[in-house]
């Protein structure tokens, strides 16, 4: 019992303490108001201003991309085998069909000989019995053979020509397997990756290198759907590769995906660009800027009369002698100028320079009038 009355105390010091402690900052607060209404009381600020004014505008619209080539795949050998030779590395330059790398072949080889020699031996067999079958055809017709000798003499041609058959297409099978164990690149590029080294046994299908064509790159963009409309084919854009340089490269967007990727609802956007120079390097970080549709007729202001206040946009309107903050909702900022979606209305006379030293409903005195659109 004697344990819980102490608690109560503290909690009740705890208590008191917190409301005196408030009661200052509120007061203190309250004074800091006080003190600033009563400096600023009677004073008249000057101000400039401007009327809000429509012109076109199209906005750059700027996304995040990563370079990547135009072409890139995995080589891989056709057969398993133990890889007997590398014939290029990393960095160096291929052209198609190009041997890259060997598989041992000794033992495709020696069935590829099996089976020529079958193929010899089948072709010796038809030949004899298609000789065997004319006289078995000749004494037949001079009735010195009886008809079911005839025909086992017939049978033993088709039979050695099936035969022939099959040892033909044992023995492009064996040659294809012999020729697959040389490792070929169908396209022209640099070798980007070697994944194994000679020595290593290699299944079909197994990437040995990965080779590129970097002579033409890609600034692979993610966009949101908000912007993927307002870009199309064919557009040129302008790409920075702040790791290279700051001064931007032209290309030109190829291709747009027709379907986001879910859950996010994004969608890629790519844009080619020439690197005959190889200069540009795959993974490098990129950004793109792109016009987008064009805003006819906008309603816009200077950028530096927006005022913010309590996270939203505002600006000061002249109301007379006095100034009325307005909040508006901003859409394209850039070149100077904030395009605004709602708030104001063409003609409105808002403050140009001298806001930050107003209020809402300060008294205000009129320096200048700026013309409309002068910045």
């Amino acid at each position: 019992m004697k344990n819980k009355r102490v608690i109560y105390s503290i909690i009740a010091v705890a208590i008191l303490l917190f409301g005196i402690i408030g009661y200052r900052i509120y007061s203190n607060v309250q004074s800091a108001k006080i003190k600033a209404a009563s400096i600023t009381k009677g004073r008249i600020a000057t101000v400039e201003v401007m009327p809000v004014f429509t012109k076109s505008v199209t906005p750059v619209l700027t996304f995040t991309a990563s370079l990547e080539p135009g072409w890139y795949s995995d080589i891989s050998p056709k057969v398993d085998g133990r890889i007997a030779a590398l014939n290029t590395d990393e960095g160096q330059f291929v052209t198609a069909g190009q041997v890259v790398a060997t598989v041992e072949n000794a033992e495709f080889a020696n069935q590829a000989s099996q089976a020529e020699g079958s193929l010899y031996a089948a072709r010796a067999d038809l030949a004899q019995a298609r000789a065997d079958f004319d006289r078995a055809a000749m004494l037949f017709e001079q009735g010195a053979m009886s008809r079911q000798q005839y025909e086992a003499a017939s049978s033993k041609v088709e039979n050695l020509e099936g035969q022939v058959r099959s040892s033909q297409g044992n023995l492009g099978y064996m040659q294809n397997r012999l020729n697959n164990a040389d490792v070929v690149t169908p396209h022209s590029g640099k070798v980007m990756k070697r994944y194994l080294q000679a020595g290593d046994y290699a299944k079909a299908g197994t990437a040995i290198f990965n080779v590129a064509d970097t002579s033409v790159m890609l600034a692979k963009a993610t966009v949101g759907e908000g912007q993927v409309t307002q870009v199309k084919l064919g557009d040129m854009a302008q790409v920075i590769i702040e790791a290279l340089s700051d001064q931007p490269l032209i290309g030109r967007i190829t291709k747009i995906s027709p379907s986001a990727a879910v859950p996010a609802r994004t969608f890629v956007v790519e844009v080619t660009l020439d690197n005959a120079s190889d200069t540009l390097l795959s993974g490098l970080t990129a950004k793109v800027m792109a016009n987008g549709r064009e805003h006819p007729d906008a309603v816009v202001v200077p950028e530096s009369s927006l005022v913010l206040f309590e996270d939203q946009q505002t600006v000061f309107v002249l109301n007379d002698d006095k100034v009325v903050q307005r909040k508006v909702k901003v859409g394209y900022v850039g070149d100077g100028l904030a395009e605004i979606l709602s708030g104001l209305n063409p003609g409105d006379l808002i403050v140009v320079a001298g806001q930050n030293a107003i209020r809402d409903g300060s008294k205000v005195q009129v320096t200048a009038t700026r013309e409309a659109g002068s910045l």
